[in-house]
């Protein structure tokens, strides 16, 4: 589908905006910066949703990642025990 067809808009909403994350398919950690989100215009259907990421650790570029496949990232405290809930 041409770009002529599809409209953009940002999913500010997203739960994941603005959470650190890891991308369970290559272990990448990030932040997420936005979400934007694909509609065939005459259809009003998604197509496609995207996560724009950070890294973490400025260890390289901002990459894209399907946000289906990326969770929360938890810390452990660092006064906490392993284990320990």
């Amino acid at each position: 589908m041409s770009d002529a067809n599809v409209l953009v808009r940002e999913d500010a909403d997203h739960p994941l905006v603005g959470r650190e994350v890891i991308h369970c398919g290559t272990g990448r950690t990030g932040t997420v910066g936005t979400v934007l989100v694909r509609t065939a215009k005459a259809t009003a259907r998604t197509i496609r949703r995207t996560a724009h990421m950070r890294p973490l650790h400025g260890s390289g570029g901002e990459w894209p990642a399907d946000p289906r496949e990326l969770e929360p990232l938890r810390h452990l405290a660092p006064d906490m025990p392993a284990g320990a809930r």
